[in-house]
C-alpha cells in the first residue's frame, strides 16, 4: 500500500485544479489555465550547480506533457498555480512518470516591456512507475516515490500583443528532499518546450 501512497497523492492533488479561481493573469489578460509540453536531457549535476551554469549532460531523456491553472493571485506579481504532469523517460531509463505540483510564479521583470517574462518554483509529489536507476546511489537504491521541484523561466512577446504562447525553460527535478522522503539520489533534466494559455 506505501508503495502507491504517491501515486494516491498525486490523484488528489486534482482538488486543486478545481478550486475557485482568484486569480486574472498580469497585464489585464484572464488566461487562468494552461497546457505545456517540454523535453530535455539528464543532467549529472545537482540542481544548486545548473543554477550556477555548470552541467554535464548524459544520454537520458525526458518527453513530458502537462496542465496547469492558477488558483490564487497572492499579489499583482504573484500567482499560485497547481500543475499535473506526465512525463516518458527514454535512453538510460524506461518508465512512466507522473507528478504534481503548487507552483508559485513571480510575473514581474525589468525587460518585461521587450519580452515578457515570468520565473516559477513547484513543489509536489513525484511518482515513477518504475525503480529510476539513474537516481541509483552507491549506498542507496532508488524509489517510486520522490518530491517533484519544477524550476521553469518563460519568455513571451510583451503584454501589449497578448499572446497565449510562451518559450518555457524547466529544470525537472526529482529529489529526496535531504533524506526526508529517500535516501535516493534524485535526478536533473534540463528541459525546453512550448505553454499555451487559455
Amino acid at each position: 500500500m506505501a508503495r502507491h501512497s504517491g501515486f494516491v497523492t498525486i490523484m488528489t492533488m486534482c482538488f486543486f485544479m478545481l478550486l475557485p479561481s482568484t486569480a486574472v493573469f498580469a497585464g489585464g489578460s484572464e488566461y487562468r489555465w494552461s497546457v505545456f509540453a517540454y523535453g530535455g536531457k539528464w543532467s549529472n549535476n545537482r540542481i544548486g550547480e545548473i543554477l550556477q551554469g555548470r552541467t554535464r549532460l548524459r544520454s537520458s531523456y525526458v518527453w513530458a506533457a502537462g496542465v496547469s491553472r492558477t488558483v490564487h493571485e497572492l499579489s499583482d506579481d504573484l500567482l499560485m498555480e497547481a500543475e499535473l504532469t506526465a512525463a516518458r523517460h527514454t535512453g538510460l531509463q524506461d518508465h512512466f512518470e507522473l507528478n504534481a505540483a503548487l507552483n508559485l510564479r513571480w510575473l514581474r521583470f525589468p525587460w518585461d516591456r521587450y519580452v515578457d517574462s515570468t520565473l516559477s518554483y513547484g513543489l509536489g509529489p513525484s511518482y515513477a512507475f518504475r525503480r529510476p536507476p539513474i537516481e541509483v546511489r552507491s549506498d542507496r537504491g532508488p524509489t517510486h516515490i520522490l518530491v517533484f521541484m519544477p524550476v521553469e523561466l518563460t519568455f513571451a512577446p510583451p503584454k501589449e500583443y497578448d499572446m497565449p504562447w510562451e518559450v518555457l525553460i524547466r529544470i525537472h527535478h526529482r529529489s529526496g528532499a535531504y533524506g526526508v522522503v529517500s535516501d535516493a539520489r534524485g535526478s536533473n533534466f534540463i528541459t525546453g518546450g512550448l505553454r499555451y494559455r487559455f
